[in-house]
């Protein structure tokens, strides 16, 4: 077979449908109430990408604005659980998850606090 009939047969390898060891690693590492199950179950290949690029914040913006801005007119989205999943986990990227923010603020109370009393 020739070279270029070869490459004429190879086909463009596809997306792993099945998550990562990797991703099963850094999703463990996720506060528990933000992790993407569902994400996980229903796009394992999304999950794996953000497993992958999750130390690159700026790649990771974008790839989140890909997912869920819709450029091309007449994508059906995602599923409501998964957007919403979705939606946090840039939000934690972001430092402006809820959980996040009150456990960075200095003015937040904490547990010791809330449970004095004058």
């Amino acid at each position: 077979m020739t070279r270029e009939r070869a490459s004429a047969h190879m086909r463009r390898a596809k997306p792993l449908n099945d998550p990562l060891p990797a991703t099963l690693r850094w999703m463990a590492k996720l506060p528990e109430e933000i992790r993407p199950l569902t994400l996980l179950q229903q796009f394992p290949r999304i999950g794996n990408v953000l497993a992958r690029s999750w130390s690159d914040e700026a790649g990771l913006q974008a790839y989140f604005d890909s997912l869920l801005v819709d450029r091309r007119g007449g994508r059906r989205g995602f599923p409501p659980a998964v957007h919403s999943e979705l939606l946090t986990l840039r939000e934690y990227l972001a430092g402006r998850y809820p959980a996040e923010a009150a456990r960075d603020d200095p003015k937040a109370p904490d547990d010791a606090g809330a449970a004095e009393t004058h």
